[in-house]
């Protein structure tokens, strides 16, 4: 890679990092990017995150990646083993994905339009269909997250960005968080061409369980039909 471009990659980080300290401190956080390695904790060893997040009783290690990949996914498994048996520390894992100027601008459905789609999910599930079922789950997932944070709205989002903004934000459990990360090779599988991948209906009930989980915290009464 040539300086330029390594130059270049650097200063879109940056950037990037700029707009996640913005939505941060509008949610009341201290913001720091990085962070200074005499102030982290001595539980996080060598490591120094890209930012750091805190407001009294949480603390969010905020660390940024171009892509998700295999070697990636290792070493975030890596960090969240330092944070274990910590439940006032997280980590929040931000994939840059795709130039954001290209994305196109998707509008919010409302949670009745959610419910609705859910049953067609449910009809694809009876007749067999898990392949497709399980793609619609993850359409209805990110509609979910639109329905309740306003930013979503401007454009798609890749899966794990889906899952840890959810998560970040308290709408869905940190076991379900591990739970949804999991199937995320398996939906990029079937998604890019893998015929060999076929989801498990458990896969399927999984994705509407954090649907509802969604959907739930900002409509606490609302359930999905079944």
């Amino acid at each position: 890679m040539t300086s330029y471009a390594q130059s270049w990659q650097a200063e879109t980080e940056k950037e990037f990092i700029e707009s996640l300290r913005a939505r941060y401190e509008q949610e009341g956080f201290a913001f720091t990017a990085p962070p200074d390695a005499a102030e982290l904790p001595d539980f996080l060893g060598s490591y120094i995150p890209d930012a750091l997040a805190q407001k009294a009783g949480r603390n969010v290690i905020i660390e940024v990646r171009r892509r998700q990949t295999p070697s990636t996914d290792r070493a975030l498994r890596d960090i969240r083993r330092l944070l274990e048996r910590r439940p006032d520390w997280r980590l929040h894992a931000v994939f840059m994905g795709a130039d954001p100027l290209q994305l196109a601008t998707i509008p919010p459905a409302g949670p009745e339009t959610v419910h609705r789609r859910v049953k067609e999910v449910r009809t694809l599930i009876a007749e067999g269909h898990l392949r497709a079922a399980f793609l619609m789950a993850w359409s209805l997932l990110e509609a979910a997250l639109r329905t309740l944070d306003s930013e979503a709205t401007s454009g798609p989002r890749t899966p794990g960005t889906i899952v840890q903004t959810l998560a970040m934000n308290g709408y869905i459990e940190p076991e379900m968080e591990q739970r949804m990360r999991a199937l995320i090779s398996v939906r990029n599988q079937v998604v890019h061409g893998d015929l060999t991948a076929e989801p498990a209906r458990s896969d399927v009930e999984l994705m509407l369980s954090a649907i509802e989980e969604t959907l739930s915290a900002a409509r606490p009464k609302a359930s999905l039909s079944h």
